[in-house]
């Protein structure tokens, strides 16, 4: 067998073996990398929205994205900076949304072209080297908002921010290797497409290739043309090729190819899997407690609405009777509002019967016990990722109804207050939560995604275990 054809087939199976272990493991790795990547971003992007340091971008919903792609990068003058960036860490979490959410993570989908708007998006703002001084300007101005944070007194939000930016930099670097080892599969494959339909059944005189390199490629470029037809053909990987084939150092350039190729057998892939079911999980919770400020914020804004409520009824009666609660130190009476609302099951409208009061406490509590998780070194996230995988599960389970029930109580009383409230002169003062719901939602649809995930990897688990197949 010709030496060039058999180091071909070496190559193709190399690819073969490499791309199943990329689809099966790496790319797997990848999408919960830029999962992790958007939930620290969001962390960050949150603690800045609640602070007032920036505000929600109003031409939002009108980024109609069908690609990934980053936001605008160029300069604007010193007034423009505080919208530019708004505008700017909009989109970026909009583009990062899509990638997570629409975005498949397999060899095939991720080609070259995609793997440089992965790169972009990625390093659109420098995460390793976050500082006032970058020589990046998104990357400057980021810092300095976010400086405003870490140089003030709220631990909390502070611990937020640093937990945040260190994520940031150790995954955009973990994520940065695994594009790059990406990006050199695509160019092998490329190579070997380029060897079967052209530069194998070519012969060439080893001095020519020296002498006359550029005639030697603009040959192998007009056979693959005409046998790949409008496939990309590319001049760097037809000069690697003669390099492997002809030069003197080929012998060790072609092995050099194949060991990058070569897939390691992996050690105690058992613990790997029960660690992921379990990563997998704490994924889902990471949502989760991502959405207490969006309740927190709910519930502040319809205590105000409720206050404005309180204020239509001006009778001497309801005047005598609260002072007197207040003068006995009784608690305020119970609020029952009676409001309707969409079931998502029957998608009938049913008629619930609130304890304004009590929900609102409820809510208020769930949303603390949320807020005091978000860093990853607090006590109660500590307590909750030391414990068993049924526990983790079961407070993601518990965890992701709670939030169904109140984003269909809080869409019901969003809904009640602006309808019930119809003084013209304190209507305008009615706060909405339209922003915060959609925040729940999607929460709700992340979290149970991560959910549907983790049962199916261990009904399979359990379906192998029944076939006698060792999980390898």
């Amino acid at each position: 067998m010709d030496a060039n054809q058999n180091y071909t087939d070496q190559l193709e199976q190399a690819l073969l073996g490499k791309t199943e272990r990329m689809d099966g493991h790496e790319l797997k790795q990848l999408r919960d990398d830029y999962k992790l990547f958007q939930s620290a971003f969001q962390g960050i992007y949150n603690v800045l929205l609640r602070k007032g340091l920036i505000h929600e971008d109003p031409y939002k919903l009108e980024l109609k994205i069908s690609e990934v792609q980053t936001p605008p990068e160029g300069s604007f003058a010193e007034s423009e900076k505080l919208d530019q960036m708004c505008i700017r860490l909009s989109q970026f979490e909009s583009y990062l949304d899509f990638l997570n959410n629409y975005y498949q993570f397999s060899v095939d989908f991720l080609t070259l072209g995609r793997i440089k708007k992965l790169v972009g998006l990625t390093k659109y703002f420098s995460f390793t080297t976050f500082t006032e001084n970058s020589s990046h300007l998104n990357t400057r101005y980021f810092a300095e908002i976010v400086a405003q944070i870490r140089k003030g007194s709220d631990p909390l939000s502070t611990g937020i921010i640093n937990e945040g930016l260190l994520q940031l930099d150790k995954t955009s670097r973990k994520i940065f290797q695994a594009l790059k080892d990406l990006g050199h599969l695509h160019r092998e494959r490329h190579k070997l497409e380029m060897r079967r339909l052209a530069s194998d059944s070519m012969k060439f005189d080893r001095d020519q290739v020296i002498t006359h390199q550029d005639d030697v490629i603009r040959k192998i470029r007009q056979k693959f043309v005409e046998a790949a037809g409008d496939k990309p053909f590319y001049p760097e990987l037809a000069v690697e090729i003669l390099k492997e084939d002809y030069s003197s150092d080929g012998p060790s350039l072609r092995d050099e190819a194949l060991e990058k190729l070569r897939v390691a057998d992996s050690k105690d892939s058992g613990k790997a899997a029960e660690h992921n079911y379990k990563t997998t999980i704490l994924e889902g919770i990471r949502t989760v407690i991502g959405v207490g400020f969006q309740l927190d914020d709910s519930i502040q804004k319809l205590n105000e609405n409720q206050g404005i409520l309180d204020s239509q009824d001006k009778s001497f009666i309801t005047k005598i009777r609260k002072l007197l609660r207040d003068m006995m130190g009784k608690r305020p009476e119970d609020i029952i509002h009676e409001v309707d609302y969409m079931d998502p099951v029957s998608s009938e409208r049913k008629n619930e019967a609130i304890n304004f009061r009590s929900f609102a406490t409820e809510v208020s509590k769930k949303a603390q016990t949320l807020i005091a998780m978000t860093s990853r070194n607090s006590t109660a996230y500590k307590r909750l990722e030391g414990a068993s995988e049924d526990q983790i599960y079961k407070f993601l389970e518990k965890s992701i109804e709670d939030l169904q029930s109140y984003h269909r109580k809080l869409t019901a009383l969003d809904e009640f207050f602006r309808a019930t409230i119809t003084d013209p002169e304190v209507r305008n003062r009615v706060r909405t939560i339209k922003t915060e719901l959609g925040s729940i939602k999607n929460t709700i649809i992340k979290a149970n995604q991560k959910r549907y995930e983790y049962i199916a990897f261990k009904d399979e688990q359990e379906q192998m275990k029944r076939l006698g197949i060792k999980e390898s």
